[in-house]
């Protein structure tokens, strides 16, 4: 068992990194539709205006390579935000892989540069437990 940890594995620090979207920030139809309706916009609107077609499914569109829903390192959907950015930055492969977690942590200002992957792994799992 783990001893308690002085800080927390992931302090978001609202840098705006992790919405740079490297690969794509991909939607759900239900998503879409969340969205949309924040935005006060039609399903339609919000495609024709916010989403990429893609090989690997649909996709939020990118500005200057970040997402086009960063504005001011605010998240202007935050309340419905994609369910792919909720995970963040306990996304599946640096759960299972902790060279990548360290890759993270290089990018990500607000993952404890200190955290051990079991430990980050653990704070994953309560997570999932509480959500």
């Amino acid at each position: 068992m783990s001893e308690i940890r002085p800080r927390p594995v992931f302090n978001c620090q609202q840098c705006g990194d992790c919405c740079v979207g490297r690969g794509g920030i991909f939607v759900r139809p239900q998503e879409v539709e969340e969205m949309a309706a924040l935005l006060k916009m039609t399903t339609e609107e919000f495609c024709d205006r916010y989403v990429e077609v893609s090989s690997q499914g649909p996709r939020l569109a990118t500005a200057n390579g970040f997402c086009v829903f960063l504005q001011d390192n605010r998240c202007r959907v935050h309340p419905v935000k994609p369910f792919i950015c909720r995970q963040w930055p306990f996304l599946p492969a640096l759960l299972v892989d902790a060279e990548e977690l360290e890759q993270a942590k290089g990018a990500c200002p607000g993952i404890d540069p200190a955290c051990p992957h079991e430990d980050f792994v653990d704070a994953a799992m309560g997570r999932a437990e509480e959500g």
